[in-house]
């Protein structure tokens, strides 16, 4: 893979005063919407998630997930409209705002699995986070991932080294679309940095339209393809998934669905399998670093570009990487088919 490291730009309350391109990270053709709190808007920002962690004691509340869309426009007007201006953009690669509070005292040790990571010292941190995505969507969660939490945990763990899922470390963690195997995947995976000693960089994987010859993207927009669960989803039914395109969408604008680690081609199609690797390896060569520092929180476009995220050493001495992360959906409705009923956001 190829290695860029990921220009910072910082705009602090100018973000509502400046046209929309100074706001956008630009190195090629990758673009980052950026803002950088002011430490009056950080403090508000935090006050604002502990009012709610306070109130309602879990972001699984459902009085919380009724209110949170009219809570977040208590958040600092330049973070919205920063937000707002990165919603509008339909080719972004992600929005990240950073400067948010981070107690370090009080988070605690880096627990030793996700199981854990759930407590009162961080929760909120989840309310935080939760609350920066309702500018975007809602969010929704998965019965067969961290027991069907919205707020999920990514941190290292031990005897998952090596694996194939976020609890890894000295493997790099392959890029993919979060939960390519499913129509109800998230428009936007959001993760908020709490910890982070080696500073590991977060893969961003794009596509280069010029470099796509309309013969491969026709061949990518069929039913050709299957992606499995990966296996971060325990008990996930283990049957073929039904063929599926990589790109979807409009070919000047095309929607990305594909795991490194977990698509294939369907048996026999060797045409089909030819593109997928030369898609493979046109990813390969676009893929850059977003560093994310504690109290940053980013919204990874889970439609424009693909994520993973590189190898480090863990330490497993409660000073691990560890962050906050949530799926977000911009229409709720359309993931019905998968949640047993209208009030639940978990799928499965």
């Amino acid at each position: 893979m190829i290695t860029r490291k990921d220009k910072q730009m910082t705009n602090g309350t100018k973000v509502a005063e400046h046209a929309h391109d100074e706001n956008v990270d630009r190195a090629g053709p990758r673009q980052v919407v950026r803002h950088t709190l002011t430490a009056t808007e950080a403090a508000e920002a935090f006050a604002l998630a502990n009012d709610c962690a306070r109130t309602y004691k879990h972001v699984d509340d459902p009085e919380f997930l009724a209110d949170v869309a009219v809570i977040a426009h208590d958040l600092p007007r330049s973070v919205r409209q920063a937000m707002n201006n990165g919603r509008l953009d339909d080719r972004k690669h992600a929005i990240v705002v950073s400067g948010n509070q981070i107690d370090d005292e009080r988070i605690g040790a880096t627990p030793a699995s996700w199981i854990e990571a759930d407590n009162d010292n961080s929760r909120v941190y989840a309310f935080l986070v939760m609350i920066y995505s309702a500018l975007l969507g809602d969010a929704i969660g998965w019965a067969t991932q961290q027991d069907g939490r919205l707020v999920t945990d990514v941190l290292p763990t031990k005897g998952m080294e090596h694996s194939l899922v976020s609890a890894s470390s000295e493997k790099e963690l392959g890029w993919h679309t979060e939960d390519a195997f499913s129509p109800a995947r998230a428009d936007y995976v959001g993760l908020l940095c709490l910890r982070s000693p080696q500073m590991v960089g977060t893969t961003v994987g794009y596509i280069d339209l010029g470099d796509i010859p309309a013969s491969l993207s026709e061949v990518l927009m069929q039913e050709r393809f299957h992606t499995f669960p990966d296996t971060s989803h325990e008990n996930a039914h283990p049957v073929v998934p039904r063929a599926v395109p990589v790109f979807e969408g409009c070919s000047d604008a095309p929607v990305l669905r594909i795991d490194r680690d977990f698509t294939v081609a369907m048996d026999g199609d060797t045409e089909a399998q030819r593109a997928l690797s030369q898609l493979i390896a046109h990813l390969d060569r676009n893929v850059y670093e977003l560093t994310l520092a504690p109290g940053d929180v980013a919204f990874i476009d889970n439609r424009n570009v693909v994520h993973g995220r590189r190898p480090f050493q863990p330490l497993f001495n409660g000073k691990d990487r560890w962050l906050k992360r949530v799926n977000v959906v911009e229409e709720l409705r359309r993931t019905r088919p998968g949640r047993p009923t209208s009030a639940t956001r978990v799928i499965g």
